[in-house]
């Protein structure tokens, strides 16, 4: 049977992308199961004044740590279409002020099931002791997949409503500079709503790990495919 050249170059070169993407997703499967434990293991820790964590070079995500200071139950904040067991609410943020250094950051306190109707928000009010101690985890703020314009500006009022959180945003809001975090209240804390905190990323190690079958699946599909056709080919040769 005579080999025609550039057919086989073309299919080498496919071959090869198709199986050099599988082992990439592959690859990047255990980069997302060692930062997993890594994360995991920051959590373990024990807890650390934010103050402190904050004078450090590196900023940990899903670090312990021990705010001291205030609420401001008054300027609380609603992030807008966030969803738990299939239904719509609302995550509460409320800043918090620093005792230390009068920095304020946005504590996470949970989340709340929304009315039903948007002209009626959930009540979150609440009175804090005028200052308190309270224990979260650092991560960044919540995203979204579809980000629109305008959608991280808060609507007028209190609480104030809003898609998606930029510190540029709140602290033009709050009048101040916040905290370009957020601190997740740990269940057991009080004055809070459901907290259901979950370690993720936003592609898990098994999606690669799909993605990774599927480039091998499709490199299998073609090999078999040439063969098949250079079988039938020399058949009526």
């Amino acid at each position: 049977m005579k080999i025609k050249i550039l057919p086989l170059i073309l299919f080498l070169v496919v071959l090869v992308g198709l199986l050099r993407l599988g082992f990439w997703q592959l690859g990047r499967a255990d980069e997302k199961r060692q930062l997993l434990a890594e994360q995991q293991q920051t959590l373990q820790q024990a807890e650390i004044d934010l103050v402190t964590l904050l004078a450090t070079t590196k900023q940990s995500r899903y670090q312990r740590v021990k705010l001291v200071g205030k609420y401001l139950p008054e300027q609380q904040f609603l992030i807008d279409n966030q969803i738990y067991k299939g239904k719509v609410g609302y995550f509460v943020m409320t800043p918090f002020v620093l005792a230390a250094n009068q920095q304020l950051v946005l504590v996470n306190r949970g989340w709340v099931k929304a009315t039903g109707s948007r002209d009626i928000l959930p009540s979150i009010d609440f009175k804090p002791p005028a200052e308190l101690s309270i224990t979260g985890i650092t991560n960044h703020f919540p995203s979204v997949g579809w980000v629109l314009e305008g959608a991280d500006k808060p609507s007028d009022g209190w609480p104030s409503v809003v898609q998606i959180i930029t510190a540029e945003q709140i602290a033009k809001k709050l009048q101040q500079p916040i905290i370009n975090f957020q601190v997740q209240l740990l269940a057991e804390q009080d004055n809070g709503y459901i907290r259901d905190w979950q370690i993720h990323a936003k592609l898990p190690p098994e999606k690669h790990t799909a993605y990774a079958f599927q480039w091998f699946s499709l490199a299998a599909t073609l090999t078999i495919l040439i063969f098949w056709i250079s079988f039938k080919t020399k058949k009526y040769e």
